[in-house]
């Protein structure tokens, strides 16, 4: 209970430090607050205890979920449109393709995927999952990972791709993978437009090309896994044994 409190407490202090941001957007420039206030909460969030990465990620295996993330965005983008329209939202104005300033760039696809994949993946997930259960833990945190994002399409994408790494993280424990594939969905945000205008798949060649990424990134995530096992399990003799 003491630590799912201290992860509360955590959560509620990230999020004090992301409205500040929003305010300092007047003074300072949106951009730049954005920036400044993602580096607080990932400082906030990182150093407040160690980070359980889980099963170390092979660079080959990172940037294939980053890849996977940025190739499914056409199905993403199609799929909340479709549940956005069901429960009748509002239409909003479309987002042009374009990185932007360099600040914005950093905050979108670095430190907003570490910050927000550590602090609802990482931490309050795992701490959830004690009292309610996996799939309690994982709507939660995904409904927690939204709501900061205000905007109502905003928010049932957010939740939507929560529930998507929240089980992610359930079953692999990789917190490595959540991040590599957020920071892909990430990128496609900013290079494709919203809804994906350019440098897109179709919404089914997404979904096949994404998940065929995704399954070669898990791959060799189990083939690492399996290696350490494996290695960790050969006897030694006494001579090795005793160095």
């Amino acid at each position: 209970m003491l630590a799912l409190r201290a992860h509360v407490s955590l959560l509620l202090s990230s999020w004090t430090l992301l409205a500040c941001g929003a305010l300092l957007g007047e003074w300072i420039g949106r951009d730049a607050a954005l920036l400044a206030s993602f580096a607080a909460a990932t400082s906030l969030v990182a150093g407040s205890r160690p980070v359980s990465w889980g099963e170390p990620l092979r660079l080959r295996a990172g940037l294939c979920a980053l890849a996977a993330g940025f190739a499914s965005y056409p199905a993403w983008a199609a799929g909340i449109a479709v549940v956005g329209l069901a429960l009748d939202l509002p239409w909003r104005r479309a987002t042009p393709p374009g990185v932007g300033s360099p600040a914005l760039a950093l905050a979108t696809l670095v430190l907003a995927p570490i910050f927000e994949e550590l602090l609802y993946r990482e931490r309050l997930l795992p701490a959830l999952r004690e009292w309610i259960g996996a799939p309690l833990a994982i709507a939660a945190t995904s409904g927690l990972f939204a709501l900061p994002h205000l905007e109502p399409w905003n928010v049932l994408g957010t939740f939507l791709v929560g529930l998507m790494l929240g089980t992610l993280y359930a079953s692999t424990e990789s917190i490595g993978l959540c991040i590599a594939l957020h920071a892909g969905l990430n990128l496609a945000c900013l290079a494709c437009g919203i809804p994906p205008v350019r440098l897109a798949l179709s919404p089914l060649a997404s979904v096949g090309f994404g998940s065929l990424l995704l399954a070669a990134s898990l791959l060799w995530l189990r083939e690492r896994r399996s290696g350490r096992l494996a290695s960790s399990a050969i006897p030694r003799s006494p001579e090795t044994a005793h160095g």
